[in-house]
C-alpha cells in the first residue's frame, strides 16, 4: 500500500475577493477577481499530496453537471486519481466564496451529491490500497458524519492508517458525531475553534489530552497564524510556530496543513518536522487566491523553509 485515499469535501468553488460588503438588495459591488476552482476540503487535501508528490486517490460523489465535469477534468490534471469519484444525478456539491480583505472568507454552501454520500458508497478494492485512509471536512458531510467511524473501523482493520480533519458544523453537532470516530483515529487534525467546540475548553494542550483520554492517538490542533499544537501518542507535546507570509486569501490553508502533515508522516519525518511541514504548506497557500495555485512541490517547499529559517 501507498499514498493517501481522501473521503470527504468534493464541490466547486466560486470565488471572489475583495469582497468589502454584501450589497443593498437590487444593488451591485464590485470585486476585483472571481474564479471557478476545486473546493472542499478533501478535493483541496488531495490536490495539496499530489503537488506534494504524495500518490492520491478521492473517493465521493458529483453530479452528472457542468460543475461535475469541470470538477473531474481539473482534478485529473492535477494528478489526484479520480477513479472512486461518482457521478450521479443529484447536482455537483458547491460553495460562494467570498474572499475579504484581510483574506479571510465566508460561504455560502449547497450539499449537493456528497450530501447524498454514505460509508456504503465507498469502493474498499479502491480505498484499501492506500496506507493512509483520510477524512476530510467532517461536519459537513450530511449523512457521510454519522457513519465514518464504520468507515474507519474498516480501514483500520484494513492495516491503513487513520486520520481525520473537522469543520464548523453549524447544527451544534460536531461534538456528538466525534464521540465513535476518536477511539478509531491514529491521527485527529482539527483547527482550534473546532476543537474548542468539541471539548469545551480553551487550552490546546488541555483540548488534546481530553481528545486522547477518548481514544484518539496523536492530536494536532491547527492555530492559523499561530501555527499548530501537537500531542503525540507517547505525550510528548510542542507547538511549532508559523512562517511570516503576507496572506491573500485563506481558502484551503487548513487542508494544505493536512496536504503537508500527512506527507510529513509518510516521508519518515517525525512530529514537529510534520507539523513544520503542515506549516510550510499552509503559508504557501494563503499566497495566492483559491486553495491551489500557492502550494508547491515537495522540493519547493522545503526550499520555502529553509529560507523561512535562514
Amino acid at each position: 500500500m501507498n499514498g493517501v485515499t481522501c473521503v470527504g469535501g468534493t464541490l466547486v468553488d466560486l470565488l471572489a475577493r475583495p469582497v468589502k460588503g454584501m450589497p443593498e438588495a437590487g444593488r451591485i459591488e464590485l470585486v476585483d477577481e472571481m474564479r471557478l476552482a476545486p473546493g472542499g476540503c478533501a478535493a483541496n487535501a488531495s490536490s495539496a499530496l499530489a503537488r506534494l508528490g504524495v500518490p492520491v486517490r478521492l473517493i465521493g460523489r458529483v453530479g452528472r453537471d457542468g460543475l461535475g465535469d469541470f470538477l473531474v477534468k481539473t482534478l485529473v490534471e492535477r494528478g489526484v486519481d479520480v477513479t472512486g469519484l461518482a457521478r450521479i444525478e443529484t447536482g455537483t456539491s458547491a460553495s460562494m466564496v467570498f474572499v475579504l480583505s484581510d483574506g479571510e472568507r465566508c460561504l455560502l454552501h449547497t450539499p449537493g451529491a456528497m450530501g447524498t454520500f454514505d460509508s456504503t458508497d465507498i469502493d474498499w478494492s479502491l480505498a484499501a490500497r492506500s496506507q493512509v485512509f483520510f477524512v476530510a471536512q467532517f461536519g459537513l458531510l450530511g449523512r457521510f458524519d454519522w457513519s465514518a467511524s464504520n468507515a474507519l473501523g474498516r480501514a483500520r482493520s484494513s492495516g491503513m492508517v487513520t486520520a481525520l480533519d473537522t469543520v464548523w458544523d453549524a447544527t451544534g453537532k460536531l461534538p456528538e458525531k466525534i464521540v465513535p470516530c476518536l477511539p478509531l483515529l491514529d491521527y485527529f487534525l482539527p483547527s482550534y475553534d473546532e476543537a474548542k467546540e468539541i471539548s469545551g475548553l480553551t487550552d490546546p494542550a488541555a483540548m488534546a489530552r481530553s481528545f486522547q483520554e477518548r481514544g484518539a492517538g496523536t492530536v494536532a490542533i491547527k492555530l492559523g497564524g499561530a501555527g499548530c499544537y501537537l500531542r503525540g501518542r507517547d505525550g510528548k507535546e510542542m507547538t511549532v510556530p508559523a512562517f511570516n507570509v503576507t496572506s491573500v486569501d485563506a481558502t484551503g490553508a487548513g487542508d494544505a496543513w493536512c496536504a503537508g502533515f500527512i506527507a510529513g508522516v509518510l516521508s519518515g519525518r517525525d512530529l514537529a518536522e510534520s507539523g513544520r511541514l503542515g506549516n510550510a504548506a499552509a503559508a504557501c497557500c494563503v499566497t495566492a487566491l483559491g486553495a491551489y495555485d500557492g502550494i508547491r512541490d515537495m522540493a519547493d517547499t522545503v526550499a520555502f523553509m529553509t529560507g523561512q529559517s535562514g
